[in-house]
C-alpha cells in the first residue's frame, strides 16, 4: 500500500511538473508572437518606389523616387521631381540625392527626417510622418506600402506634399523587358486653368516601343462645353535599372515613368503598376499631367 501511494504521488508530481512547463511554453510562445506582431524598424527594409505630389499651393508639383530602407533606422536613395521653371508655363526636372533617418512606431505609425542635396551645396531637410497601410506577416511585419506626409509646406509650390512607397521585389532586375503587354491608364491634369481627364490603352513591346489611344476629356467650342478627343500614339520608352524610365516621343513633351508595383518572371520584374508624368504643362488646359497604369491579363 505504501508502494503504491508513492508510485500515485509521483504520477501526480510529473503531471503537475510537465503541465506547468507546458504552460510557461505556452506564455513564452504567446510572448513572441506578441512581439513578432509588432511593427518595428525592420519592417521597413529593402527598395520602395516613391510618388510624391501636392496638395493646394500655387503650383502642381509631382515626383518619382526610389528609396532604400536599411530595417534599422537610415535610408537612402535618388529623387526627380517635376517643379515651376523660368514662367507659369514652363517646367523643370531636379534629380537630387536624398539620405535620412526614419521610426517606426510598435502601431505602425512613425517619423522619418528626409535630407536633399541641392546643386548650389546646401542640405534641405523635411520632416514627415508615416503610417504603414499595406504589411506581410514573414517572421515579422514587413512593409509593402506606406504613406508620408510632410510636415511643412513646400518653398517652391507652397504645396503640401503627400508621398506613397510601395515595396519593390528584392530579386529580379528592371529591363526593358519589366513592361511588356497590355496595360490600362488613367490620366489626371493639376493646377490648370480647366479641368482634364483622360484614360487609354498601351500595348508594350517589352523592347523599347509601345503603342496605344488616348482618349482625353477637353473643353469644347464654347464655354462650358466638353469633347472627348480620341489619338494614337506609337512612343519609345526605356527602362533604368532601378525601375524608373522616360518616354520620348518625338515632337512632344517627354514622360518620366517609376514601376511602382512588379512581379519576378524569369529573373525579370515585370511591371504590375507605373506611374507617370507628362513633364512639360499641357499647352490647352495648362495643367500638369500625371497618370496610373495597371498591367491586363494577357
Amino acid at each position: 500500500m505504501l508502494k503504491e501511494f508513492f508510485l500515485v504521488k509521483r504520477f501526480q508530481f510529473f503531471c503537475l511538473f510537465f503541465s506547468i512547463l507546458a504552460l510557461f511554453l505556452i506564455l513564452g510562445h504567446g510572448k513572441v508572437v506578441q512581439a513578432n506582431g509588432n511593427f518595428t524598424n525592420a519592417s521597413l527594409q529593402g527598395n520602395y518606389a516613391v510618388v510624391t505630389l501636392n496638395i493646394g499651393g500655387q503650383y502642381p508639383q509631382a515626383g518619382i523616387s526610389v528609396i532604400n530602407y536599411d530595417g534599422k533606422g537610415k535610408l537612402s536613395g535618388t529623387t526627380i521631381q517635376n517643379l515651376p521653371g523660368a514662367s507659369i508655363s514652363e517646367r523643370m526636372l531636379t534629380k537630387l540625392l536624398l539620405s535620412g533617418t526614419y521610426t517606426i512606431n510598435p502601431d505602425g505609425t512613425g517619423q522619418s527626417i528626409i535630407k536633399t542635396s541641392l546643386p548650389d551645396g546646401t542640405v534641405k531637410e523635411v520632416n514627415l510622418a508615416l503610417v504603414i497601410t499595406q504589411a506581410q506577416e514573414d517572421n515579422a511585419k514587413q512593409a509593402q506600402k506606406l504613406y508620408l506626409i510632410q510636415e511643412q509646406l513646400d518653398e517652391k509650390t507652397g504645396g503640401l506634399l503627400k508621398l506613397e512607397a510601395t515595396k519593390l521585389p528584392n530579386d529580379g532586375k528592371f529591363t526593358n523587358a519589366s513592361l511588356k503587354g497590355k496595360y490600362a491608364y488613367t490620366l489626371t491634369g493639376h493646377g490648370g486653368r480647366v479641368s482634364q481627364l483622360g484614360l487609354g490603352i498601351m500595348n508594350y513591346d517589352g523592347e523599347g516601343s509601345f503603342s496605344g489611344n488616348a482618349i482625353v476629356n477637353l473643353p469644347g467650342e464654347t464655354n462650358g462645353k466638353r469633347v472627348f478627343v480620341t489619338a494614337p500614339f506609337v512612343r519609345p520608352y526605356n527602362i533604368n535599372a532601378d525601375g524608373t524610365g522616360i518616354a520620348t516621343p518625338p515632337g512632344e513633351s517627354d514622360v518620366l515613368f517609376i514601376i511602382t508595383k512588379a512581379q519576378v518572371d524569369d529573373g525579370i520584374k515585370v511591371a504590375q503598376e507605373a506611374f507617370f508624368i507628362v513633364n512639360q504643362i499641357n499647352p490647352i488646359t495648362g495643367n500638369l499631367l500625371t497618370g496610373e497604369m495597371t498591367k491586363l491579363p494577357n
